[in-house]
């Protein structure tokens, strides 16, 4: 039973459905808050969703996972069945959104539910058909990493400058790590097709955009210090922890510029400074020093 808990977990990504969920309960307190209710539910229709997507994902991707010799993949391992991975996909997404219909209920918001449906909805596209398109896929991702943020502040009331950073620097990390992403599945992209920025103009300049990406999003970082009338303006709870962030961002970034890189090592760690990126945020509004 262990190891089929940690399979699902893995098919469905809940390290990053987490981060998403928290993203929506990080939109809400920039945003100036909720009941636990309906915080709750914010969390749960991020969380969700995005695990019926990275389940569908990994139902797709079976054969190209397999060729990239994936075995972080289930699948791969043969520990759940592709009709398994399916119906995951299926039950979480139909959670989600049922989640999604409670919380317009009860917030009396038509524009929440839509922009739950729009995100399922490209989720499946992504996962059929969109990925094959040059950057398209890359975008995607990026944009459900930056909407949490959004979707928290609206269900709060309001979406401010800080959160349209915060949304940003996601977006741009995000960007960054999917580009990253493709550079060590090449071979395994061949196979479907898939027109992916390494693919199409070659690992040197994939790397390129990477760098550029994370390199933009440390400098976005800066922006809340200098924003004055709010918690972040030369704060030291967010200044101290940003910055460890935005060093293993420079880090990643060094180490792109080698021959040997461990492409998926760099990826975990540059989501380990998204995390402490997302703290930094959250102690910047709530942690006035």
């Amino acid at each position: 039973m262990k190891r089929k808990l940690k399979a699902v977990w893995e098919l469905t990504r809940a390290e990053h459905g987490l981060m998403y969920g928290f993203g929506v309960l990080i939109g809400i307190v920039i945003g100036g808050g909720s009941s636990y209710a309906v915080a709750s539910l914010g969390f749960f229709i991020a969380l969700f969703i995005q695990a019926g997507t990275f389940a569908l994902n990994d139902y797709y991707d079976r054969d190209s996972d397999i060729a990239n010799r994936r075995m972080d993949r289930p699948l791969v391992r043969g520990e759940l069945r592709k009709e398994a991975a399916l119906l995951i996909a299926c039950f979480t997404t139909a959670l989600g959104i049922i989640f999604a219909i409670v919380l317009a209920i009860i917030l009396n918001s038509f524009i929440l539910l839509l922009l739950a449906l729009v995100l399922a909805a490209l989720g499946i596209l992504y996962d059929i058909k969109m990925k094959a398109f040059l950057a398209i896929s890359n975008i995607y991702i990026a944009v459900t990493m930056a909407v949490p943020f959004i979707f928290g502040g609206l269900i709060a009331g309001g979406v401010d400058m800080s959160l349209l950073v915060l949304s940003s620097i996601a977006f741009l990390a995000g960007f960054g790590r999917e580009v990253m992403k493709d550079i060590a599945d090449v071979k395994g992209d061949a196979l479907r097709d898939i027109k992916s920025v390494a693919r199409i103009y070659g690992v040197e300049k994939a790397k390129t955009i990477t760098v550029l990406s994370y390199s933009l999003a440390v400098v976005l970082s800066v922006i809340p210090v200098f924003l004055v009338n709010t918690t972040y303006a030369f704060n030291l709870a967010y200044i101290l922890v940003i910055l460890a962030a935005d060093a293993l961002f420079l880090h990643v970034c060094i180490k792109l510029r080698k021959e040997d890189v461990n492409y998926y090592y760099l990826r975990k760690e540059t989501l380990i400074a998204i995390a402490i990126g997302l703290i930094a945020f959250v102690s910047g509004a709530l942690v006035p020093l």
